[in-house]
């Protein structure tokens, strides 16, 4: 079975408890070799997604929309369908595994889509207790892109830390 994902991402934003959220208003059907063809539940009780949780420093790479939104989507419905009765996968690493499935379905590119599922994969091994060796790997591994992409976000920090203080001093 293929995996990917059809239908319209059609997102309503709202303001929760302080925090943005975003609830499809069109089913997307889902479709993939571990769970078979799931549709999302629409509607406002039903599942709200805060796009894809980037950390504000890696924004600049990553972004919070893109290639990437739809399987973002889905990764928080799948989260989120943890607590069901009849959830499509069992654990955070499975989403983890289906999101980045998806991904490459929806043609995020190689490096993009690893960089993502690194930072995903890093959250789920800080949230959930995961193997120790599958702790290590990914430790090693989000460390080595760590040490790639450090120089340019302290680049952009200090970029964005001079835009604000010319705009500052100019009076904007």
């Amino acid at each position: 079975m293929n995996c990917g994902i059809d239908g319209r991402l059609v997102l309503e934003h709202h303001i929760r408890d302080g925090k943005e959220i975003f609830i499809p208003l069109e089913a997307l059907t889902v479709r993939h070799p571990s769970f078979g063809e799931r549709v999302i539940p629409t509607g406002e009780h039903r599942f709200a997604s805060d796009l894809a949780s980037v950390p504000w420093p890696f924004v600049w790479l990553i972004g919070r929309t893109g290639l990437h939104l739809r399987a973002a989507i889905v990764h928080d419905w799948l989260i989120n369908a943890l607590d069901s009765s009849d959830p499509p996968v069992h654990n955070r690493m499975a989403a983890d595994d289906v999101f980045r499935d998806l991904m490459r379905a929806d043609q995020v590119l190689a490096v993009r889509r690893y960089l993502i599922y690194l930072a995903v994969r890093f959250a789920t091994m800080w949230k959930r207790k995961s193997t120790i060796r599958r702790s290590i790997s990914v430790l090693l591994q989000t460390t080595a892109v760590g040490v790639v992409l450090a120089p340019a976000t302290v680049l952009v920090m200090l970029t964005a830390g001079l835009f604000k203080l010319v705009e500052r001093v100019s009076g904007r």
